[in-house]
C-alpha cells in the first residue's frame, strides 16, 4: 500500500506521511522569524538559513544534538504519537477500481501530537520565544489549516519553562497540540504475493522453522 498526495488549495502534499507535518510547522515558523515578516514590536531574534549567522535556530526535532545550538536560542519541531483512525466500511473513496490493476483507493483520519521546544541558556528568553510560537500558532490555525488542507487543529498549549531534560544548562519551553489530517492511499491485491509466501512455505521441511528463522535472522 502507498500514500497517495492530496490536492487541495496547495501543491500535492502527501499528507500520508507525518514528518511532512514536521516541515510544514518549520518552515512556517521560520518565515514567521525572518527578518522580512512584519513584526510589531520588531522580533529580537531573525531566522536565517546561515546557521553560523542566524540570530534563532529552527530546525526539526532531529537536529536538537547538534553543539551549535548552545550559542543561541532555538525552536525544534518535532512529534509524538501518530493514530490513524480503523479502516471501515465506507473509507473507500467513491472512484472507479482500476480494472487492470485491481488498484483500491482508501482514506482514513489521523491524529498527530505535535511538540515545539523553544530553548534557551536564559529562563526569559525561552519563556519569550515560546509565548511568541503559541500566540503565532493559535492566532494563524485556521490560515494554517486552510492552506496546507489539515482538517483541524486542537487548542495550542504552552507548558512551564524549565529546564532541558537533555541538556541540564538549556532552559525550555513546551508547546504541544494535535493535528488532524486525511490520510489517503492506494491498496493494491496481495495475493500474489501471500502466493510467494506460500511456496517458499511449502518447499521448507518444518513451515514452523521457517518462520522462526525469518525471526532470528531478521
Amino acid at each position: 500500500m502507498d500514500p497517495i498526495p492530496v490536492k487541495g488549495q496547495h501543491d500535492f502534499i502527501n499528507m500520508s506521511a507525518p514528518l511532512t507535518l514536521i516541515g510544514i510547522y518549520v518552515a512556517i515558523l521560520r518565515d514567521r522569524f525572518m527578518a522580512s515578516t512584519p513584526s510589531v514590536p520588531p522580533l529580537k531574534w531573525n531566522w536565517t538559513s546561515d546557521l553560523k549567522t542566524t540570530g534563532i535556530y529552527i530546525e526539526d526535532g532531529f537536529n536538537e544534538a547538534m553543539e551549535a545550538r548552545n550559542v543561541r536560542p532555538g525552536i525544534w519541531v518535532d512529534r509524538d504519537q501518530t493514530v490513524f483512525s480503523k479502516v471501515v466500511v465506507g473509507n473507500q473513496d467513491q472512484v472507479p477500481v482500476t480494472l487492470t490493476t485491481g488498484m483500491l483507493h482508501y482514506y482514513c483520519q489521523a491524529t498527530c501530537d505535535m511538540m515545539i521546544e523553544c530553548t534557551s541558556q536564559e529562563r526569559g528568553e525561552s519563556m519569550m520565544v515560546g509565548s511568541i510560537v503559541h500566540e503565532f500558532l493559535h492566532m494563524s490555525s485556521y490560515e494554517i489549516m486552510k492552506t496546507f488542507g489539515i482538517r483541524d487543529m486542537s487548542p495550542v498549549v504552552m507548558g512551564k519553562t524549565t529546564p532541558f531534560e537533555r541538556d541540564r544548562a538549556m532552559m525550555v519551553t513546551q508547546i504541544q497540540f494535535r493535528v488532524e489530517y486525511e490520510a489517503r492511499w492506494v491498496s493494491l491485491p496481495i495475493a500474489h504475493l501471500l502466493t510467494g509466501v506460500k511456496l517458499k512455505l511449502g518447499e521448507s521441511a518444518d513451515p514452523e522453522a521457517f518462520f522462526r528463522d525469518l525471526n532470528l535472522k531478521g
